[in-house]
């Protein structure tokens, strides 16, 4: 098997919590009630949080009140996304 040469930044892993933090404020959450919601106890939680352990996505994925926002503040990541928010209205006259 080939292995990719990764070059993982040091501060990726609280970047990405960082991210996770955003998606929680964004739904209104306090940490402890995300970690409730997610199935994790608030310890293990703020290690996602502060980058210590990585988060476990499939988790987090399955509340479907947390997939828009996650996925907003993880392409707020990438250099090269540009997350716009539009907003159409049909005319009725």
């Amino acid at each position: 098997m080939a292995k990719a040469n990764v070059q993982i930044p040091d501060d990726w892993p609280e970047r990405i919590g960082r991210a996770v933090q955003r998606a929680v404020s964004l739904v209104g959450w306090s940490h402890k009630e995300a970690a409730a919601k997610v199935g994790v106890d608030d310890a293990e939680f703020g290690k996602w949080l502060s980058g210590g352990r990585r988060p476990q996505f499939d988790r987090l994925f399955a509340i479907e009140e947390l997939r828009q926002p996650l996925i907003l503040s993880l392409a707020g990541l990438a250099n090269d996304v540009e997350v716009v928010t539009e907003i159409r209205m049909r005319r009725t006259t």
